[in-house]
């Protein structure tokens, strides 16, 4: 069973206490307090949900108020915009959430790591689990065996879990629905003042630092919301300060109150969410400066991918596609030697979270091979002129995606070709004078545009990813098997059916019966979407 209050289990107070490991006395961390050397930062990744690059009152480009709100209220962000860092450029892993968790964990693009859409069937046919690929908290501990490192909120990455990952303390291997729920199975609701759990997280997040302070340990803390992802849910009260604000902005009043929210609608769940979620922000933030460890801690502010539902603009696109607006995600960065209210234009990833947190903590160690980011660090105080060393220069983005639209991306400079998988036709985009990726530049440019094709195919080519004929092809096999799988309990219901002895066995099995016919639509649905998926030959 899964915790929801703040406390932490006897065995996580003894990891933080150091009781368990005689090693602790003698520690890095405990030599440098005594020697009056600096102490290793404390670093904390905040993760959110499916929020949309303009989803916040900060202004993710400089002197365009355009690429935030007006509507949504984010002070948190806005107070960690002033003592840190808006990188106007920054790119989730993948347009989903899974790979792009992936991608943050390991530090390499979700292409390489065979892990490119939610449901990777081609990469559970063929066993790709990235169970022997190293983890973020383990590359951590293996640098500096002092730190503490912690997991709360959704993981959403099932080939592998935060325990295997090497977390000290987590929530579990959690997904969607336990953000929605108390318990999955009785669909009962979160309490009201708990929506998607946010501020039971946020406790969590704060006791686990209160033992991490008083045990003198440095810590690694990845705080990964379940908002914004549907379904939408807000405290009442927040709820009814936008919904009085709503009708002063011209929303659709049908759309207001709306959990799934349509395009083109800001609705007032949606919008409460979203505060709540920064109130969340808001506490972690000030339990730092209660603890007295605010200028020795770095936190990283991010998406997991581009906004969905509701539109983009001025990004084109949103969730589950590899244009600006599936791929774009609001990012700030606040820490010891971050540039205060600076604005960043260079272009950065999530892979770029693993290599960056390495040379934070100082990291002396080999790092794995493979590994398509680099170390932002040096942008962190210099912005304009800061290089970044990565292993892979462009960043590439691969989404096979069987049942809609498959495309692949890549951006080298200002430039960004996106390429259809059903068609193999691109497109060529400046995105530094057409962030909407409205100017298609492929015949003015054409030696541009094949440079840039060119080196997508090579990429895809050297690391081995996954083709969407070949997805399509495992996809269709799985949902075959499903099929005859459920027919066979059918039949095996129908004949129960005949034999039942009662009314009251009779109508049970009738459920069943009606659960099983209900899966079977919902396999041939998948067959009719794949069908469809293959007939994709628009934008």
């Amino acid at each position: 069973m899964r915790r929801t209050d703040s406390r932490l289990t006897r065995r996580e107070a003894l990891k933080l206490s150091g009781v368990s490991v005689a090693s602790l006395v003698t520690s890095r961390f405990a030599y440098a307090k005594s020697s009056g050397a600096k102490p290793k930062p404390n670093i904390i990744l905040v993760f959110t949900d499916d929020q949309g690059w303009t989803d916040t009152s900060v202004p993710m480009m400089l002197g365009k108020p355009e690429t935030g709100s007006d509507f949504y209220k984010t002070p948190a962000l806005e107070k960690m915009a002033g003592r840190g860092m808006v990188f106007s450029n920054a790119y989730s892993p993948a347009p989903t959430c899974t790979p792009s968790r992936g991608g943050v964990q390991f530090g390499k693009t979700p292409a390489r790591l065979k892990q490119t859409i939610v449901h990777d069937v081609l990469a559970k046919v063929r066993g790709v689990d990235c169970k022997n690929e190293v983890a973020l908290p383990q590359m951590i501990k293996a640098a500096d065996a002092t730190y503490i490192t912690a997991h709360f909120g959704k993981w959403g990455f099932p080939p592998r879990s935060p325990e295997h990952a090497g977390y000290d303390v987590t929530d579990g291997n959690t997904n969607n629905g336990d953000g929605d729920w108390t318990a999955k199975k009785n669909s009962k609701p979160l309490p009201p003042d708990d929506p998607k759990r946010i501020f039971s997280i946020t406790k969590r997040a704060n006791a686990f630092m209160d033992k991490c302070v008083k045990a003198s340990r440095p810590f690694f803390m990845q705080i990964s919301h379940y908002a914004a992802h549907v379904q939408h849910s807000a405290r009442p009260e927040t709820v009814e300060k936008y919904r009085k604000a709503a009708p002063g902005k011209k929303f659709k009043k049908k759309n207001i109150d709306d959990r799934q929210p349509r395009p083109n609608a800001s609705p007032s769940v949606y919008a409460a969410m979203i505060e709540d979620l920064d109130t969340g922000l808001g506490m972690v933030l000030d339990k730092l400066r209660q603890l007295g460890i605010n200028e020795n801690t770095y936190v990283i502010f991010t998406s997991d991918n581009g906004g969905g539902f509701r539109g983009n603009a001025p990004l084109k696109g949103g969730k589950a596609n590899v244009w600006e607006g599936g791929l774009r995600v609001p990012t700030v960065i606040c820490g010891p030697g971050v540039k205060p209210g600076a604005y960043c234009n260079q272009p950065i990833a999530g892979w770029d979270i693993y290599p960056t947190i390495a040379d934070l903590i100082g990291n002396t160690k080999p790092l794995p091979e493979g590994l398509d980011g680099g170390s932002i660090r040096p942008l962190l105080s210099d912005p304009e002129n800061g290089k970044v060393k990565r292993g892979v220069d462009a960043f590439v983005f691969h989404f096979p995606w069987y049942a809609g639209t498959p495309m692949s991306a890549i951006r080298v400079g200002d430039y960004k070709l996106v390429m259809h998988l059903n068609t193999g036709e691109s497109r060529l985009f400046n995105l530094a004078s057409d962030i909407g990726e409205s100017n298609d530049l492929s015949e003015s440019m054409p030696k541009e545009a094949r440079k840039l094709k060119r080196q997508l195919k090579d990429y895809l080519k050297e690391v081995g990813a996954e083709d969407v004929r070949d997805m399509r092809a495992a996809r269709r096999a799985e949902l075959l098997e499903y099929k005859a799988r459920t027919r066979k309990n059918i039949d095996t219901i129908r004949q129960s059916i005949k034999k039942a002895s009662s009314k009251t066995e009779k109508e049970a099995l009738k459920k069943k019966l009606q659960h099983e016919r209900t899966r079977m639509k919902a396999h041939q649905n998948g067959l009719d979407q794949l069908e469809c998926g293959r007939q994709v030959k628009s934008w």
